[in-house]
């Protein structure tokens, strides 16, 4: 058990790491702790974490298949955090412009900053602006290990082209995930290419795209990275929530706005 010492003055108190008491951070020292640290995280920088997109709605259905998970990324005057897992209980339903605080365990996946395993979380206000996505290139993205920049940001990148996988030229539902229909490849006009993963089987924004045709023009892609690792091998995806054509602004897809968000055998989560 580890034990921190905060100094307010002439009064000192102790608070200890435990699975019912967490020290108060923000996201930059979040994002530095160790995988399996109990935290809350609260306006320790100066501002509430602001919730800017939600990735996965509980309740939402594709198909047969209903999330149970939540999952939105948050972000406070130093950095971003992805939120992930059951709200069930704590009788909060996540809100893009949200100021909240919440308590849970920090375990990173595939290089996502995620607090999990919420145990409390709190709304401190409403009708916040959200932050906008960071605008951001694909050589800048794909890497094998992403920066504190990066990870667990909403991310966009402008006037790619999307490729290969998919089934007949339609983005995949539910049922025709893990198929390696999930896959495809992002292209900028340098031909700079990474991987598009339609990560259907977790998060709810990538379901929404299901039976929709994949657009053949230039497009602007918004989302977030991540990296799966296999054995020695590391492979940057970046995953979509939103995109739109270019040049008339028609959205494909689910933003996080607040509503129902509309291969190769691999680890992946399913909620």
């Amino acid at each position: 058990m580890k034990k921190y010492i905060l100094l307010s003055g002439l009064i000192a108190s102790i608070v200890a790491l435990s699975a019912s008491n967490a020290l108060a951070q923000d996201a930059a020292t979040i994002y530095s702790d160790p995988t399996g640290t109990v935290v809350t995280w609260d306006n320790t920088s100066g501002q509430y974490p602001v919730i800017d997109a939600i990735l996965s709605q509980a309740g939402a259905t594709s198909g047969t298949h209903t999330y149970t998970s939540w999952s939105f990324l948050a972000q406070d005057g130093d950095g971003s955090l992805d939120v992930f897992g059951s709200l069930s209980g704590l009788g909060y339903t996540p809100t893009v412009g949200d100021a909240i605080t919440l308590t849970g365990t920090y375990s990173p996946f595939h290089q996502i900053p995620e607090i999990e395993t919420v145990t409390a979380i709190t709304q401190i206000s409403s009708g916040n602006t959200p932050a906008a996505p960071k605008i951001l290139t694909i050589p800048t993205l794909n890497v094998a290990t992403l920066s504190e920049g990066v990870a667990g940001h909403l991310i966009e990148v402008d006037n790619v082209t999307i490729t290969g996988a998919g089934t007949n030229g339609f983005f995949p539902t539910y049922a025709q995930a893990n198929t390696g229909t999930e896959t495809f490849t992002m292209t900028d006009g340098s031909s700079h290419s990474m991987t598009l993963f339609d990560w259907v089987t977790s998060y709810s924004t990538c379901a929404a795209f299901g039976g929709e045709a994949v657009p053949t023009g230039p497009v602007d892609v918004i989302g977030f990275d991540s990296v799966f690792t296999s054995g020695t091998s590391s492979t940057a995806e970046f995953t979509p929530i939103e995109i739109i054509s270019v040049p008339e602004p028609t959205t494909m897809g689910l933003c996080g706005a607040g509503g129902l968000l509309a291969m190769i055998i691999r680890l992946r989560r399913k909620v």
